[in-house]
């Protein structure tokens, strides 16, 4: 019988076993993976992939998820988590509560999408001096790369009518290299 060689392609994220389970350990142990409710996350965090607008600070950091995805047909799901962060010096008056979000979604084939709508995953956080409000979302793409940016919209919780915009900063979003079951054939 005959097998399918794309039904059985899957993303191999190491030489061997021996340096993934070494490198997802020294990951772990680093503080490079997040535990949150002690559970592991594979959050890849780039020091670049931060934005300060004002007294607030967003900062991402990313995750491909192998299991969710599949090379045929091209669906590459990411995970990614969004910290808020408003200065601990910042003045009481300049909380705020995040009303709405804005991305600009673009793949590896310069395909853009926009999405906006209230709040974060259906919530509306208050951010104040030395507050942190974190969360996770998803998003997939048909092509093995990509990238997000945006802003948020907030309105001071002293002021209702003033509303500002703040920056979300681009992150990237990679599946990491892998080749299909045919090639492992016959390379």
């Amino acid at each position: 019988m005959a097998r399918n060689p794309a039904a059985i392609d899957m993303f191999i994220i190491g030489a061997t076993f021996t340096d993934w389970f070494t490198s997802y350990v020294n990951n772990v142990v680093s503080g490079g993976f997040p535990i949150i409710r002690d559970q592991i996350f594979r959050y890849v965090h780039d020091p670049e992939c931060v934005a300060t607008t004002g007294d607030i600070t967003v900062s991402v950091s990313t995750s491909f998820l192998p299991e969710l995805s599949s090379v045929h047909p091209p669906h590459y799901f990411f995970t990614y988590r969004i910290r808020i962060e408003m200065s601990k010096d910042a003045l009481p008056e300049k909380a705020c509560q995040l009303d709405s979000r804005y991305w600009r979604i673009t793949n590896a084939k310069g395909d853009v999408e926009e999405v906006q709508g209230p709040g974060v995953v259906g919530e509306f956080p208050i951010i104040s001096p030395g507050r942190v409000y974190e969360y996770t979302s998803c998003t997939t793409f048909s092509t093995t790369s990509g990238y997000m940016e945006g802003y948020y919209t907030f309105h001071f919780l002293y002021f209702k009518d003033k509303i500002f915009n703040v920056a979300i900063p681009r992150f990237h979003m990679a599946c990491p290299t892998f080749r299909v079951s045919i090639a492992r054939l016959v390379g």
